[in-house]
């Protein structure tokens, strides 16, 4: 049977009524996230912030394509650069992907998939997350719905303006985030492959389909090419040198982890239902309200989804292997609405009845579960470091080291009562310079700089505000510390706590020295 067979009934009212409280929940409750910014929110702000050239500029030492940071220096023009509303753009786009998803749903099967799918992306602790921060995630999964819904439209009937959508959503991608590029190139590679089994076939209709849609990728990657250049720089002098590369299984299991709200007891919960109900959609069959088949032979509407988040994942993994480059949950943005599909499609083999229902209320339920971790994780200690220093002293010196640290204390402190600089150049803490960042460190000397931050401190307090276990970075921010200490008494202010935090840090009080 499939998802098309007969019309059947979301859930009863009384379910119906749980779930729109439990969507009602999480669509506002991202509007009230309170943590203050951490690093690479910060970052999207401060950089934002700039004129339209220096944002070119900045992003050349950044790291990433400008879309999101052009749209977020439009949206703070009108609403300010205040922590909520920064994060608002991010609440809105997610909120306006629910029809996207629903529509997606609807090209797939039936009415009741639609809005299924839509319920998935809503109730997603993953869209929660992603929709409360000032980053470029929530654009990149309204993208991906977006383009799935064309190219799958496409595939069906090539007609101009279906092929127009297709190649202005592959230059939005490539301008949003560059891991796009193993989303498009899987779309392309299976459109290939498409092609050569129809060849084979003898099927020039279908041949000639899979041909446009190629050509639509490629007219999409075209409108990248200006940007081509600052891509090759970044390439060659950015990189990730924040983390390690990375194994296709970690990138799997830490993704469907962030998918249900994090390492978390309640979110594990979650991930293992979201991987039953993926499993589900991919090979199972609903006989009846009580029974669910599996056929190890792929469900025909999971195909495709299933075919290209396997190949992004698989070309993603070969990049990585080649060139060492690393991955963050928050990367799968590219990947999770394909995702999202597969458990959409395994909820809708639940046909009916109490068994039904029970799931949902079990999947609203595990994912509130996730999304209330979101919603009281503190992404940064920056604000209690602020106030154990602005307790301390009323004015002073403040170190962050290194200077990843910078962008998130930069925002809550008094700049006009205390100067911020960075390890290891004493920059403002602003924005962080990622060219050729691993060499930089290598070079510096944490001696060097503590003697001449001691100069330029004089007889004012210092706070060195640091974090420990940066790549590049090991032991430097010790150091620092410990040289200081051998003229200054010193002692720690403030602890870092890393279970409660997602950016933790620890304060160091160093006192004026004694007349």
């Amino acid at each position: 049977m499939t998802t098309t067979d007969t019309p059947r009934s979301f859930a009863r009212p009384i379910t119906l009524g749980f779930l729109c409280f439990a969507v009602a929940v999480a669509l506002v409750g991202r509007f009230f996230v309170t943590s203050p910014l951490w690093l690479d929110e910060a970052l999207s702000a401060n950089i934002s912030k700039l004129g339209v050239s220096d944002i070119f500029e900045a992003l050349r030492h950044d790291g990433h394509p400008p879309l999101y940071y052009l749209l977020l220096h439009g949206w703070m023009k009108v609403f300010g650069d205040g922590d909520h509303a920064v994060r608002a753009l991010s609440g809105v786009i997610t909120i306006a992907t629910i029809p996207l998803a629903y529509l997606v749903g609807l090209s797939i099967g039936t009415k009741r998939l639609a809005i299924t799918t839509a319920l998935v992306f809503a109730l997603s602790p993953y869209a929660f997350r992603y929709g409360s921060e000032t980053r470029m995630y929530a654009l990149l999964m309204a993208e991906v719905f977006a383009g799935y819904l064309l190219v799958n439209a496409a595939l069906k009937a090539p007609r101009a303006k279906t092929l127009a959508g297709v190649a202005a959503v592959t230059g939005l991608l490539l301008w949003t985030h560059y891991w796009s590029m193993w989303l498009i190139g899987a779309i392309g590679l299976l459109a290939v492959i498409r092609a050569i089994r129809a060849q084979r076939r003898g099927d020039s209709a279908l041949v000639m389909v899979s041909a446009k849609v190629i050509a639509a990728l490629g007219v999409g990657g075209l409108t990248f090419l200006p940007w081509l250049p600052t891509v090759l720089y970044q390439n060659e002098h950015t990189g990730t040198p924040w983390a390690p590369s990375f194994r296709v299984t970690t990138l799997i299991v830490t993704s469907i982890t962030e998918f249900a709200g994090g390492p978390f007891s309640e979110a594990q919960l979650g991930m293992m239902l979201l991987v039953v109900l993926a499993t589900i959609g991919v090979f199972g069959y609903g006989v009846d309200d009580r029974r669910i088949e599996l056929n190890f032979y792929t469900h025909s509407p999971a195909v495709r989804p299933l075919a290209v988040l396997a190949a992004t994942i698989a070309i993603a993994s070969a990049v990585g292997l080649v060139n060492g480059m690393a991955f963050a949950p928050r990367y799968a943005a590219v990947f999770f609405p394909l995702f999202a599909i597969l458990v959409a499609l395994g909820l809708e083999q639940f046909r009916g009845g109490i068994v039904r229902d029970i799931v949902l209320i079990a999947f609203a339920l595990l994912s509130l579960a996730g999304i209330a971790t979101g919603l009281r994780l503190e992404r940064s200690q920056s604000r209690v470091a602020a106030a154990a220093i602005e307790q301390a002293a009323p004015s002073a010196v403040v170190l962050t080291c290194p200077d990843q640290l910078g962008p998130s204390m930069g925002r809550v402190l008094d700049r006009e009562r205390y100067d911020v600089f960075t390890y290891p150049r004493f920059e403002a803490p602003e924005l962080v310079d990622w060219v050729d960042y691993e060499q930089r460190n290598d070079a510096a000397d944490p001696t060097a700089f503590a003697a001449e931050l001691l100069e330029r401190v004089g007889d004012r307090p210092l706070f060195i505000v640091w974090g420990d276990g940066f790549l590049t970075l090991e032991g430097d921010c010790q150091q620092v510390i410990d040289t200081i200490g051998l003229t200054r008494p010193g002692h720690t202010v403030m602890a870092p706590v890393s279970k409660d935090f997602y950016e933790p840090m620890a304060v160091v009080q160093f006192d004026a020295p004694a007349p």
